[in-house]
């Protein structure tokens, strides 16, 4: 066994998984809530998710923020990649939009939509999920997931894209499925795959990466305890859904939010 093989294996022996149970008494997240190494064990998961859906990434795509998984994962495919935020705060955002009053976007422009990691953000989800099937073409995709936990930024963050982001939703399958039926979708126009099980729902919580725990415990999935629910939604070709009232919060933190640490890239200063 050569020593790089042994690095990987060694946090897999029988007594050092017992004492890593020891890292769960805490309060607070390891590494003051900093991801140092490894992968997050959400992006484990969506990357996984990607991979399997590669194929629907390709034409004229669109993503949330920037353009980096329509390049990665769609390549060649991909004709056209554009980013949607509320502000273009680099160059890779040229469209700029509230995707839940995004009325001034055309329909049917898009082979594929990308929306990762933002539906806990965003207040008015029922809207926010309309206009992204409206905006794609017939037959065109949606890849997107919902957090079922994460952590709760209780003053918001600043990530400089435009305004403030606040967290409002932690998500069910069921929750998932009204929201997409109440869409103007049927069950044959998605699917859902749901990721975790409770020691991945705690080794998440506890900023444990997806390297220190072994393939079994990354692959279980208990209906019971999912960490994330990641949905590939094909839009109907005679899709036809009346846009929903528009709702918006009636209240925000008082306190400013936290900041993004560009050195470090952590989202957020709670725990330092």
């Amino acid at each position: 066994m050569t020593n790089r093989s042994l690095r990987k294996s060694w946090r897999s022996w029988p007594i050092i998984r017992h004492l890593r149970g020891i890292q769960f008494r805490r309060m607070r997240p390891l590494h003051g809530g900093r991801l140092d190494r490894g992968t997050v064990i959400v992006r484990y998961y969506w990357a996984r998710f990607l991979e399997q859906y590669r194929a629907d990434i390709r034409g004229r795509g669109l993503e949330i923020g920037e353009t980096t998984t329509l390049r990665t994962y769609g390549g060649h495919a991909i004709t056209q990649a554009e980013a949607l935020d509320l502000a273009p705060h680099t160059n890779e955002v040229t469209v700029v939009a509230d995707l839940s009053r995004a009325d001034h976007l055309a329909a049917n422009q898009y082979d594929c939509f990308i929306i990762q990691f933002t539906m806990t953000v965003i207040y008015d989800v029922e809207a926010a999920l309309y206009h992204a099937i409206r905006v794609l073409r017939p037959g065109g995709t949606l890849l997107i997931n919902f957090a079922c936990v994460d952590y709760y930024l209780y003053r918001g963050l600043d990530m400089g894209t435009g305004a403030p982001l606040y967290m409002y939703w932690w998500y069910t399958p069921l929750q998932v499925e009204d929201l997409l039926q109440r869409t103007g979708l049927t069950p044959h126009d998605y699917s859902l795959t749901i990721y975790g099980n409770l020691f991945t729902r705690m080794a998440f919580q506890l900023n444990l990466p997806a390297e220190d725990l072994t393939r079994y415990e990354l692959d279980h999935a208990d209906p019971g305890h999912p960490l994330l629910i990641c949905a590939r939604i094909v839009k109907p070709i005679t899709w036809s859904a009346p846009r929903p009232p528009y709702r918006d919060p009636r209240s925000t933190p008082a306190d400013p939010p936290a900041h993004l640490d560009p050195q470090t890239g952590h989202y957020g200063d709670e725990y330092v």
